[in-house]
């Protein structure tokens, strides 16, 4: 299993999203063949471990090892330490799954097609992620499952259904700012708990806050953590048909402790 010496993997993940975006990033995941584990990995440089061993690279596609190695030492390094649960160390304490929350964060009303789809959307954007994990320094999951396990409402009548085949309906629990949250005892990682005490919760315990909101500032359509994902909500309903969210992938991005690149 892996530990939080996996954070590590930060630095693939800087390569592949600073040097070439996420868009050319996936694009040559398509391309690979199977590579020593059994996972499906995406390489850019060569790979240097052998048969049945964790999967080591030495950068030669974007940049080199050099310059990896800067990205840690000067980047993500400094930045990484300071947070104990990103979405790393979630993982591994939940065995490669994640449990969400959805905060509706706006008076437009949603319907049950378009929150059904919600799911879906998250598993296929923080699997664009892991595509570039899966394998490396013994990362241990090919696959990551989303599961979205309760839905927070100012007011249930935002809603056009009322039953809990969703996941559990929490309506009038607010924020200091007024937005709708899912309780407190219910969330996994209170204080940055790698498990917190969850008895109190009437419903199932979330990881992370998939969080849709009118903008939330000046020019501000995103914004991420070891929370979750706060994102516009017309920015995300208009962008569920694309295959690359490009806001959702960034605020993910923050999750797994990439700074402001």
């Amino acid at each position: 299993m892996a530990t939080r010496r996996s954070t590590k993997l930060l630095s693939a993940l800087a390569l592949a999203l600073a040097a070439c975006g996420l868009s050319t990033a996936t694009t040559q995941s398509t391309e690979v063949a199977q590579v020593s584990t059994a996972s499906s990995v995406v390489p850019f440089g060569d790979i240097t471990s052998g048969n049945s061993k964790c999967i080591v690279g030495n950068p030669n596609k974007y940049l080199t090892g050099k310059d990896a190695n800067w990205i840690w030492d000067n980047v993500m390094n400094k930045y990484v330490p300071g947070f104990t649960n990103l979405i790393f160390d979630q993982l591994v304490t939940n065995n490669g799954s994640l449990n969400y929350c959805v905060r509706w964060g706006t008076e437009q009303k949603l319907s049950k097609s378009v929150a059904s789809k919600f799911q879906a959307m998250l598993t296929s954007q923080i699997n664009l992620w892991n595509d570039w994990l899966a394998g490396y320094d013994c990362w241990p999951f090919e696959k990551i499952d989303i599961s979205i396990v309760g839905f927070a409402v100012k007011d249930t009548g935002l809603l056009d259904w009322n039953d809990d085949s969703l996941g559990k309906i929490y309506e009038g629990i607010l924020d200091d700012e007024g937005s709708p949250k899912c309780p407190d005892e219910c969330y996994k990682h209170q204080g940055q708990a790698k498990s917190a005490d969850t008895s109190a919760c009437q419903g199932k315990p979330f990881d992370m806050s998939l969080w849709p909101s009118d903008k939330f500032g000046e020019g501000e359509i995103g914004a991420g953590g070891d929370w979750g994902q706060r994102i516009e909500v017309n920015e995300m309903l208009n962008a569920m048909v694309q295959e690359q969210m490009r806001v959702l992938l960034h605020e993910i991005g923050h999750g797994f402790g990439l700074p402001e690149l």
